[in-house]
């Protein structure tokens, strides 16, 4: 485990503590017993086999089960979160719901402290040290622990001076008579709405606005310029001020889950069970 974390048979020997000639014999003994080659090695670089990639991940979760285990005897359910903690969500829901709960979190812990690293992007858990992760959307990654912690859907919007002044759409199809507003990461200004899944209704639009952010296009919306689709929780603060109002609510839409991810809960597993509460707890608002 320490080998694949670190990409490195110098580094898991320093993570560890032991030589990297130990290191080393180890893997190889460990090999010899399997059967199998766990890496691939080069002068350069060492990266996990398919074979090895399965038996990580195995390994993972036995090595978590017992951890688990060890902390129930030792009654470190009850022990206080303190120590750092690397969380990484999505940059709004970051802003709006994890952060809110982290500053919560350090309000009641003093020995705890927090990394919040919000972006868009998918990263490496492992490579920039972080020790969960919040996800939109099934992971890919099946080496990873995962909890999922509640729903969000995609709405329409559109704000009340726009609806006073153009007749509110009925169907999908009412859309194209509509100034819209899309948000694409490449802004190409031609891209399609699907409602739920890959058999489900879907809608070609030509939108009036392109953009690559989610602020953009509800400020837009917000300024009355048309009809925009983000996720439940992006503009639930401003529906709830009268800024926004949703827009074809009878129009099903497919759930996406929102997911806790960590690669292993060998550190700071109080901490990791604290944060995992609090968001679930804040799930059951409803404010999403």
């Amino acid at each position: 485990m320490a080998v694949a974390d670190q990409v490195s048979f110098v580094g898991a020997s320093r993570k560890l503590g032991l030589s990297a000639t130990t290191v080393t014999r180890t893997i190889q003994s460990l090999e010899t017993t399997l059967g199998l080659f766990l890496f691939n090695r080069t002068t350069r670089s060492v990266h996990l086999t398919t074979e090895g990639a399965e038996f990580l991940s195995r390994c993972r979760a036995a090595i978590s089960d017992l951890d688990d285990a060890v902390a129930i005897a030792r009654g470190a359910g009850a022990a206080e979160p303190q120590g750092v903690l690397s969380i990484t969500a999505p940059v709004v829901f970051g802003r709006l719901h994890v952060l809110p709960v982290v500053t919560g979190l350090l309000n009641s812990w003093p020995k705890l402290t927090v990394r919040l690293f919000l972006t868009d992007r998918v990263v490496h858990l492992v490579e920039v040290e972080i020790d969960l992760a919040i996800r939109i959307a099934p992971p890919q990654d099946s080496a990873l622990k995962m909890q999922k912690i509640g729903e969000v859907r995609k709405v329409f919007v559109a704000s009340p001076a726009y609806l006073a002044q153009h007749k509110e759409p009925q169907s999908l199809e009412d859309l194209a008579a509509h100034s819209l507003i899309d948000i694409d990461e490449c802004a190409t200004g031609h891209s399609e709405w699907r409602i739920g899944g890959k058999n489900v209704p879907s809608v070609r639009i030509s939108p009036r606005l392109s953009v690559n952010s989610v602020d953009a296009a509800l400020a837009a919306a917000k300024d009355g310029l048309g009809i925009t689709r983000a996720l439940s929780y992006q503009n639930h603060d401003f529906i709830e001020k009268g800024q926004l109002r949703r827009v074809l609510e009878d129009i099903p839409t497919s759930a996406l889950p929102v997911f806790m991810l960590f690669p292993s809960r060998e550190r700071q597993t109080v901490n990791v069970r604290m944060f995992l509460t609090a968001m679930k707890e804040r799930f059951m608002t409803g404010n999403f």
